[in-house]
């Protein structure tokens, strides 16, 4: 394999691609970048056998055709260093050697036979829904969802197709943030997204892709990339239980003032107090080095009787920081019981904490 190619394009498709190898054993072929050169261009591909990506960069010089691997950290870090010219990647033997100019880098490869094969979309429904209607609906859940949870369906997103819609759901068990995307669908069926692949499919999906699925996998592909990622197989909970069915009381808020707010208490402790009544809201917030914090919100309120919510400031900056409206609702039944905040088609049900 002998090739010539841009030092930006190269390091921006490995350093894309990084993020999909394995980080915990560099003795493993999955730890590598797998590159092909052939008459169409140069392949990328990594995985960590849960999620993959299969990147192709075109209209590039390809001298010889041919197969390499490469350590992911090793080259990525090694591209970054060089200077915005060309470069030249070329196999002798058994080693990649990366060139420019009076520099020579020289890296060990494994076998390139023995690099996963990527799944395919053969016998795979196909899910018909916009990329970017896709992305943008997973991002509005992202900060909801759990890491690591022994609960492996909550290390995920919840898709839950309607004939008339999609709910995207994500929870850490505190908070239940719910999307919901009008949309017509063929048929009823839910997918399980892990939050790793989430976060990935930010940076792809911006493009027009077709997606496929099974039990077990989902695949998102064009001319440029092919990606895949394990689904998760564990049951999600039944979240239309956890949505309170009635509400004693809903308010309308100003979005920007009350994420002033919100910031003016986080710089000394990430719990707080909501105090509301007829004429502001208070908000107190107690580091554990009992230095207090205190602003107030003038707002008119219709209230029955003064109340107040001990809230987890990042679970409602998480939510003020995915609308886009200038006001949202804030909806309660009793004080110590879950509360709703929401705007438009998301919303998201919070428990209070314990000061």
């Amino acid at each position: 394999m002998k090739l010539n190619i841009n030092k930006n394009t190269f390091e921006s498709a490995i350093s894309l691609c990084n993020a999909y190898v394995e980080k915990k054993d560099s003795s493993t072929i999955t730890s590598h970048l797998f590159f092909e050169a052939n008459d169409e261009g140069l392949i990328i591909k990594a995985t960590d056998r849960d999620i993959g990506l299969n990147y192709k960069i075109k209209k590039i010089k390809i001298e010889n055709n041919g197969f390499a691997t490469v350590n992911a950290k090793s080259i990525v870090d090694v591209v970054k260093s060089l200077n915005n010219e060309e470069i030249i990647l070329e196999t002798i033997d058994n080693f990649l050697f990366i060139r420019q100019k009076g520099t020579k880098y020289k890296f060990p490869m494994f076998n390139h036979e023995d690099f996963p094969n990527f799944p395919s979309t053969e016998e795979k429904a196909k899910f018909d829904i916009d990329s970017g209607d896709l992305s943008r609906s997973l991002k509005k859940i992202l900060p909801a969802i759990d890491t690591n949870n022994p609960k492996y369906s909550l290390n995920g997103a919840l898709l839950d197709i309607k004939t008339d819609k999609i709910n995207f759901v994500g929870t850490d068990t505190k908070r239940l943030a719910i999307f919901t995307l009008d949309k017509t669908n063929d048929k009823e069926f839910s997918l399980s997204i892990p939050k790793k692949a989430i976060i990935e499919m930010q940076k792809l999906f911006y493009e027009k892709i077709e997606i496929f699925y099974d039990e077990t996998m989902l695949i998102a592909k064009n001319d440029n990339f092919e990606f895949f990622t394990k689904l998760i197989n564990d049951k999600f909970p039944d979240y239309e239980r956890v949505i309170p069915k009635q509400i004693n009381q809903e308010f309308t808020l100003k979005t920007e003032d009350f994420i002033d707010s919100l910031k003016k208490i986080s710089v000394v402790t990430e719990k707080m107090k909501l105090n509301f009544t007829k004429e502001k809201i208070i908000f107190e917030g107690i580091s554990l080095d009992n230095m207090e914090a205190k602003t107030e919100l003038e707002t008119e309120l219709d209230i029955k009787e003064n109340f107040s919510l001990n809230i987890k400031i990042k679970f409602l900056m998480d939510f003020l920081s995915s609308i886009e409206s200038e006001s949202f609702k804030l909806k309660i039944n009793e004080p110590d019981l879950a509360f709703i905040v929401s705007c438009d088609e998301l919303q998201t049900i919070i428990m209070p904490v314990i000061l």
